[in-house]
């Protein structure tokens, strides 16, 4: 008989009372190998050492399962991005914010280009999995857009009048995504990834500085 894909992977302990977070736990380890389409609900119940009944009770199908992990992909690229965020220092005479977001852009190209699995998964949460989180933000407080968005909006940045906030949150995560796109699955795939990414970031360092210093 062919043995199918992954089942040399031993059954995982775990406490029969936690059984919702080893699941998203076992879809994440099957994200960062494999990205969203390596999220199946009955294989994540086979490494949890479950029968797919048990997971029925935590997860309709495999989609509320993709959106659970894909929200916990999120956050830890989120938290990544704060603690860098936390730790930054202004240099060359730039304000602390302009430090601030650029050591958060870093953190967040740093790490999906090292985790593409995880950047897939962490960007297929279904339109169900967005509403409910906009209703729970306990779903995933660190999402990156939240993070850029909490940098830009601290009390130590000064835009002009006319600048959207919320247009330039989305508008620098659009970079990033859109590079790191181009750069795992596009045709910037290369090694010359880590040199292109300084300079996306070196843009977003000047575009911001000068807006600040003209506010």
């Amino acid at each position: 008989m062919t043995q199918t894909h992954g089942s040399s992977q031993p059954r995982q302990a775990y406490h029969h009372g936690h059984l919702h977070e080893a699941l998203v736990k076992v879809g994440l380890e099957m994200a960062r190998s494999g990205g969203a389409e390596a999220v199946v609900l009955r294989e994540a119940t086979r490494r949890a050492g479950v029968s797919p009944n048990a997971a029925y009770r935590h997860f309709a199908n495999r989609e509320a399962l993709l959106d659970e992990v894909g929200f916990a992909a999120a956050d830890q690229i989120g938290t990544v991005m704060r603690e860098a965020v936390s730790e930054a220092q202004a240099v060359d005479g730039e304000t602390v914010a302009v430090a601030r977001l650029v050591a958060a852009c870093r953190a967040y190209l740093d790490f999906v280009l090292a985790e593409p699995g995880l950047f897939d998964v962490a960007f297929r949460i279904s339109d169900a999995g967005l509403d409910a989180c906009k209703k729970d933000r306990s779903k995933a407080p660190n999402l990156p857009g939240s993070v850029i968005r909490d940098v830009l909006s601290g009390p130590d940045v000064r835009l002009p009048d006319h600048v959207d906030v919320g247009g330039l949150v989305i508008l620098v995560w659009s970079v990033l995504h859109g590079f790191v796109s181009l750069s795992t699955s596009g045709p910037l795939r290369g090694e010359e990834t880590p040199q292109r990414a300084d300079r996306v970031l070196n843009v977003i360092r000047e575009s911001l500085r000068g807006a600040i210093a003209r506010a």
